[in-house]
């Protein structure tokens, strides 16, 4: 008996001995399996395109990089303003970052400003010491700087930057190379020759269905880039929507624009409806089996026609500014845009360790990343003798063109990114499905000869002619007026 109690004994003395050092171990293997890494939550808006924020590779790659156990809430479509206040007005968030896309409609930059003088966003200068990324960026990157200009030195933002010429384009017209085949019409090089084609787009059915239906220029009043009016008044003076001046060659020569305008509307060449329609309703109407849209505006090709739609990408063809009835001709250039790529909410939990994030994705590895997917299986470096778009020497090519296809490499555009010009500038174009950037690249170098450079750097001809309002309201203008 007293043996028993004696074995007992010694069993519970093994035990106390044993469990502590299995705990231990268990807790050494926990450690090791990255159980208790840091979690960062991330807040990120819905993108068609991206199948699943938490396995895409750009995060794995984040996560391997990092360490921390990074998870994903989605932003709901149509509640991005409700989200993100009630978000940033909560106790202790349970948000670390906020990653937002490289699209000046997304978020309202007025909104964002008062959220930062509210206290609501983190001011970022704690953590951002000379020598990291994103003082780099906001250093070397022209314009880089106007993110965080309205907080007197602080800073907010973590920014989004992409300084390819391919963003250097306000417009471009794009038009249907189908139905010029068909009609045995040329490209047209003046506005006269313009008003020739649409007028037989829209008389001679060169969509075949046997119905009127046809729209021969569309435009949108979102943005700049899809009012077709600029485009056609930079035949007649320079008229800069964005900078919101113009200068003429003739007291009557943006007159003579405007009343241009007026009659393509008049006559049906110019769509009725162009003021009501929204960029979805354009989109869908461009790339609709149909065929229904003879020509319109955009900055890339890409932001109005869908990259699955391949029969539809290889429809229109860039037609070159037009030259107007006295001579004139130009094209409106764009400085690169700087969007917010993400900032830390004031009342997150782990703020350094999202600072630490948005580091890496700023980082060229990042990047190429964010902008190409996974080296050496959607892209690898170009070999000798390979030419980018703009006739330079190659340095990416595609072999999965990502942009604007379903996919789970990167986040679509989306987060903070920083693309010098000597890699977004030196893609090749592989023959096949990145032709996107072979088209923008085309229309860059046939548009920038006619950029107005020099007079906006003199700021010359900064006001109205009398009698008119200025540059950003002259569509306004047109379709509300019966100009004679």
């Amino acid at each position: 008996m007293k043996e028993n109690r004696y074995l007992k004994n010694i069993g519970l003395i093994m035990a106390a001995l044993v469990i502590p050092v299995i705990l231990a171990g268990f807790l050494f293997v926990m450690l090791r399996s990255g159980k208790s890494a840091t979690k960062i939550t991330i807040a990120v808006p819905h993108n068609e395109y991206v199948r699943n924020f938490d396995t895409n590779y750009y995060s794995n790659w984040l996560r391997q990089k990092t360490g921390y156990d990074i998870e994903f809430v989605t932003i709901s479509d149509g509640y991005e303003d409700e989200y993100l206040s009630t978000m940033l007005r909560s106790g202790e968030g349970r948000v670390d970052a906020v990653l937002l896309p490289g699209d000046k409609h997304y978020l309202d930059r007025d909104i964002m400003v008062s959220f930062a003088r509210d206290g609501l966003i983190e001011d970022l200068n704690e953590y951002a010491a000379e020598g990291t990324r994103i003082r780099r960026v906001l250093d070397e990157a022209e314009g880089a700087e106007s993110l965080n200009e309205d907080f007197d030195g602080r800073l907010f933002f973590v920014p989004r930057i992409d300084t390819g010429k391919k963003q250097s384009n306000m417009q471009v017209l794009w038009i249907n190379v189908g139905w010029l085949k068909k009609l045995s019409l040329r490209v047209p090089e003046t506005t006269e020759d313009l008003k020739e084609v649409l007028t037989a787009f829209r008389d001679m059915d060169p969509n075949g269905n046997g119905k009127s239906d046809e729209i021969p220029l569309i435009s949108n009043s979102t943005d700049d880039p899809y009012r077709s009016c600029y485009f056609l008044l930079n035949a007649f003076a320079y008229v800069d929507p964005v900078r919101d001046f113009m200068i003429e060659g003739r007291d009557d020569d943006l007159e003579s624009g405007l009343k241009y305008c007026r009659e393509l509307y008049e006559e049906g060449l110019l769509s009725d409806l162009c003021n009501e329609y929204s960029l979805k309703q354009v989109r869908e109407l461009v790339n609709a089996p149909d065929d229904l849209i003879g020509a319109f505006t955009s900055k890339s090709i890409a932001d109005i026609v869908y990259l699955n739609c391949e029969d539809v990408l290889a429809k229109y063809i860039q037609v070159p500014p037009l030259k107007g009835p006295n001579g004139e001709q130009h094209a409106v250039a764009l400085e690169n845009e700087v969007f917010i790529g993400g900032f830390i909410p004031a009342n997150a939990k782990h703020k350094k360790e999202a600072f630490n994030l948005m580091e890496l994705m700023l980082s060229e590895e990042g990047s190429l990343i964010s902008c190409f997917g996974e080296e050496n299986t959607d892209w690898r470096a170009s070999a000798d003798g390979e030419l980018s778009g703009y006739g330079t020497k190659a340095r990416i090519t595609t072999i999965n063109y990502l942009t604007g296809r379903i996919q789970n490499k990167n986040y679509m555009g989306t987060g903070p990114m920083y693309l010098p010009e000597d890699y977004s500038d030196a893609v090749s174009w592989n023959g096949g499905n990145n032709i996107v950037e072979y088209l923008d690249a085309r229309a860059v170098r046939t548009y920038e000869q006619f950029f107005g450079a020099e007079n906006r750097q003199t700021g010359a001809g900064k006001t109205s002619p009398a009698g008119l309002p200025e540059a950003k309201d002259l569509e306004t203008y047109i379709f509300d007026n019966n100009l004679e």
